[in-house]
């Protein structure tokens, strides 16, 4: 069934008004009618079975006929802290990221951070994450849309993730903790959101690590290789996601 994604502002009572990008796919492309039968999601974790009721100038109008209760959304909730990387490598971290179930999405100006925005470039950059994070989800059957924020430093980061129950810093170098036997000293069932930073490329530097250590956090490693950062934050994310059993492999 084809699947689309409306404001929640659109649903009024037992109707959805579908507008805009996805108007026009459900008329030019799709060439669907009053009475075919759609999926509507309102991208804050609802969704909709309805039936299409009339095609106006720019916008469809639906019936709902059912509430759907979604089974896709993980109990966890990660959000990732992403130290910003070079070219479209964030677009590639956003898109399987929401894929696998992240939450929410800060792109991190770190120390090591070679990409330079201003005001207006972190506006569009933004506008764009977004958009990936809205097609993914879906691509995926997500019924919410994890946001991607403006460019945060990495500070104001920091003070972001002290509100999580547990955070997670990857750190190349650090080889007495690893991921696995800090994930196994967890009480996973009743973790409910998780802090995860994910330096750019080149990582973190020891100052950034030492500031993370003073704050309680999880400095972790991946073993013996050095993961790009677009590898890295995949990798953890399907791991964090197969522990806590959103992942049936």
């Amino acid at each position: 069934m084809h699947r689309f994604l409306v404001s929640p502002d659109n649903i009024q009572g037992n109707k959805i008004t579908i507008e805009g990008d996805d108007f026009k796919h459900l008329h030019q492309v799709l060439r669907l009618k009053p009475g075919d039968r759609i999926n509507v999601f309102d991208g804050s974790g609802t969704e909709y079975e309805a039936n299409i009721f009339s095609i106006e100038k720019s916008s469809a109008i639906a019936e709902i006929k059912a509430t759907v209760k979604s089974e896709t959304e993980p109990e966890v909730r990660v959000t990732l802290f992403q130290g910003l990387p070079k070219g479209e490598k964030m677009d590639l971290i956003i898109q399987k990221g929401v894929e696998l179930g992240v939450h929410r999405i800060f792109p991190v100006i770190t120390n090591r951070t070679v990409v330079k925005l201003n005001k207006k470039d972190s506006i569009k950059k933004t506008e764009r994450w977004q958009r990936i994070s809205r097609e993914a989800a879906k691509q995926c059957r997500r019924t919410y849309v994890p946001e991607v924020t403006e460019p945060v430093t990495f500070d104001e980061a920091l003070i972001k993730a002290n509100t999580f129950s547990r955070a997670l810093f990857l750190y190349e170098n650090e080889e007495k903790k690893c991921l696995k036997e800090t994930l196994k000293c967890y009480n996973i069932n009743k973790i409910k959101d998780i802090a995860l930073f994910v330096g750019p490329e080149g990582g973190f530097t020891s100052q950034e690590v030492e500031n993370c250590k003073n704050l309680g956090y999880n400095i972790v490693g991946l073993g013996k290789r050095i993961l790009r950062a677009e590898t890295a934050s995949i990798s953890v994310l399907s791991i964090i996601m197969y522990e806590m059993g959103e992942l049936n492999l």
